[in-house]
């Protein structure tokens, strides 16, 4: 007796870890798109001033240091502290380490869609939910302030233009018109 209840409880046992976990909830789901919006929201803030700043102070080769070393670094902060994995992407990277996968670039053209029929950029996102984990995207127009390195090469001062060849060789992020899609924000939030 004893040997089959020892085999049936490690038979349960390791039927147990078999099972899939149950669907996340509505309240997780919630949750999780609630955490990545402050997250990308703290992410625009933090990366604005400091990008103003260097404007201000050295103009826009120094903008180029701040994007190159500063927002990922700001990035992996605000992940620490939230559990909140945000990153920007875009359809024409400046860097190849934040090059969209396959959903993000589906995404991100869907945002010009719903752009080009009308909806405002300020209210679209986009979610996916693959195991238990949530994806969410926001799309980043671009602003004044960035087409200053982002915007018509033609308008780039000498600088500008060799610190964007010296940080970025493979460049592909530049010839935006402000108001146009530049990217996007996207997190990951692994669901309790």
């Amino acid at each position: 007796m004893k040997i089959g209840h020892q085999f049936g409880v490690a038979l349960l046992a390791t039927l147990a870890g078999c099972v899939t976990p149950a669907t996340p909830g509505p309240q997780e789901v919630a949750a999780a798109i609630q955490k990545s919006t402050a997250a990308a929201d703290l992410l625009f803030q933090r990366l604005s001033v400091e990008l103003a700043t260097a404007l201000t102070n050295g103009g826009p080769a120094a903008a180029v240091a701040i994007c190159k070393d500063r927002a990922p670094a700001i990035a992996a902060e605000i992940e620490a502290a939230s559990g909140v994995d945000i990153e920007r992407t875009a359809l024409r990277v400046r860097s190849p380490a934040n090059a969209p996968d396959d959903w993000e670039m589906a995404t991100m053209r869907s945002f010009i869609a719903r752009r080009d029929a009308g909806e405002e950029w300020a209210k679209m996102s986009a979610t996916r939910i693959e195991g238990r984990e949530l994806n969410w995207m926001r799309p980043i127009p671009l602003g004044e302030m960035c087409a200053t390195c982002h915007g018509d090469i033609a308008s780039f001062t000498r600088e500008t233009r060799l610190a964007l060849g010296e940080a970025y060789p493979d460049d592909q992020a530049i010839g935006f018109k402000p108001g146009e899609l530049r990217g996007a924000f996207t997190a990951r939030v692994h669901l309790p």
